[in-house]
């Protein structure tokens, strides 16, 4: 009972200065929207670089020993992963990412966990993203076929990113105490999305959409329902839709089935080149960020090597995985089999439990069916993409430590209601 309090005292008093809280709420719109790569005269003064190490430190200030047995500690030992593999790499890169994930990337993860991880912050963090994606969408539609900047500049980049955003929109619009016009804009953000990801023209970011779609529809409690008006929707508007697509849409979306597609032989060429690394360097790889530095080494032991046509010398891997499989070896492979496919199967079954008319269980079947649909969308678009070192995996990670944070507050207040003493069950189902 003592125990319990204790942690409820901890939770209740542990407050967060307003400014920090502003300066952490506009990290993350920064990051995503690059607000100042897109409104004419912000980039006139670098005050982003500002913010985000104002961001960085105070996330350094508020490291604790608890935050290395949570799940973002993960992203700390990447960042040590990806210095080990630097050493016998053919170029620096790999001290390079490492570094900026142990004392960037790391503590900025830090700062939205402290800030975001209490029951009362998520459903602000929820509407947070719901406004980040209204803005990625804009500017992508602006910017067309690119997206807002940076990570998302590229039109694949961007297509990725605001399939991952669909759920956590959609999702978002079924919070608790939320009034019509929120909803309304949530309805709007997600046609915006929609409208963003078709003006990409990108066919690996179009796959992790219907990822995307198709986690969600299976997480519903009531699919055959909405595969009959997903079915019937298609037939009332589908002709509309189809008269309003861009020029040649269809036809490149239909171009993935193509064999003789030279992009798709270029990416399988690349991807057996990331094999041949993979063979030479199983443990550890060629080094975090090195799969184009290393390329020309291994080109000539492939299949396809002839002597004659174009070198693939210098190409990224074009793909999550042979990103991951010849750059990181082994050890790399289990972290991300694991977090990227392992974990999110074991919470299917419990997302499925949660129920929506408990208020008690709404928000985190919100939560979790967020991040269960948006891990699906990466997946799916980043077996085409070089996207394994992009902020998704440890934006993904912080919002899972979120996750799993938010629901030991639950149990923790269910068990002092209670008994008093925490019980076997509720351990077992925050571990």
């Amino acid at each position: 009972m003592l125990q319990a309090n204790l942690y409820m005292i901890g939770i209740n008093e542990t407050k967060v200065p307003k400014y920090i809280l502003v300066l952490v709420y506009g990290y993350l719109f920064i990051y995503y929207t690059r607000i100042q790569d897109n409104i004419p005269g912000l980039a006139a003064v670098p005050w982003v670089g500002v913010w985000f190490l104002i961001v960085t430190l105070w996330g350094l200030s508020q490291l604790r020993k608890e935050h290395f047995s949570s799940p973002i500690a993960v992203i700390f030992w990447l960042g040590v992963l990806f210095c080990l593999t630097g050493f016998g790499a053919i170029s620096p890169a790999s001290f390079k990412m490492a570094f900026k994930w142990i004392f960037q990337v790391f503590p900025q993860c830090v700062a939205l966990y402290v800030v975001f991880s209490k029951r009362d912050s998520v459903q602000n963090l929820l509407k947070l993203w719901v406004v980040i994606y209204f803005f990625m969408a804009l500017f992508t539609i602006k910017n067309t076929p690119y997206g807002a900047g940076d990570f998302t500049r590229d039109p694949n980049d961007a297509c990725l990113a605001l399939a991952m955003g669909i759920p956590y929109v959609a999702y978002s619009s079924l919070l608790s105490g939320l009034n019509w016009k929120w909803k309304r804009f949530c309805h709007i953000t997600l046609v915006l999305l929609f409208v963003g990801v078709v003006m990409t023209s990108s066919r690996g970011g179009f796959l992790g959409m219907l990822a995307g779609l198709g986690a969600m529809w299976w997480l519903s409690g009531k699919r055959l329902k909405i595969a009959m008006a997903a079915l019937l929707g298609g037939i009332v508007i589908g002709s509309v839709v189809l008269s309003v697509l861009p020029e040649g849409y269809l036809a490149d979306m239909e171009s993935i089935n193509d064999t003789e597609d030279e992009t798709r032989l270029e990416r399988i060429h690349t991807w057996e080149i990331g094999w041949e690394m993979f063979k030479d360097k199983p443990l550890l790889g060629v080094g975090a960020g090195n799969f184009s530095n290393t390329s020309h080494l291994y080109e000539a032991k492939t299949s396809w090597w002839t002597g004659f046509g174009r070198s693939l010398s210098g190409r990224a891997a074009h793909s999550l995985y042979f990103q991951v499989i010849p750059e990181l070896g082994i050890f790399g492979i289990a972290v991300y089999v694991y977090f990227i496919f392992l974990l999110p199967l074991t919470l299917i079954g419990q997302a499925r439990k949660l129920k929506y008319d408990n208020e008690d269980e709404r928000l985190e079947k919100i939560f979790l069916n967020i991040i269960l649909a948006s891990m699906a969308a990466y997946c799916a678009a980043g077996a085409f993409i070089s996207v394994a070192y992009y902020p998704h995996l440890p934006m993904w990670i912080t919002m899972y430590a979120i996750y799993r944070k938010i629901s030991k507050e639950k149990v923790t207040k269910q068990d002092m209601e209670g008994e008093g003493e925490p019980s076997i069950s509720s351990q077992r189902r925050v571990n």
